[in-house]
């Protein structure tokens, strides 16, 4: 490796990253996207646990087969409410990547 590539790598990991060519996203951003990643990532998770509970409890109550899960069809109210919980979702997440104020 030449010097110069050496003082390019020294010098870029000691000043702030901005957006350019190289660089699309600026820390804020790179720090926003952290942010929604983070939230989906414990999104995730609430729903993981919640999930395997009712399954647990459910199938030792014997009340409820995986099979009758996978084949469930939800009527259209029940869509409608699970598109609008998911529009939620997705308006949060874009207000976290929004300007800050």
């Amino acid at each position: 490796m030449s010097a110069a590539a050496g003082s390019v790598s020294g010098a870029a990991s000691a000043t702030p990253r901005v957006a350019g060519p190289d660089q699309p996203l600026d820390a804020a951003s790179i720090a926003q996207l952290v942010a929604v990643s983070l939230r989906l990532a414990m999104e995730v998770t609430v729903l993981r646990d919640r999930l395997r509970t009712h399954e647990a409890l459910l199938a030792r109550q014997g009340l409820l087969s995986a099979e009758a899960v996978d084949q469930y069809e939800p009527p259209s109210a029940e869509l409608a409410e699970r598109s609008a919980t998911a529009r939620e979702l997705v308006e949060a997440l874009a207000a976290d990547l929004g300007p800050r104020t």
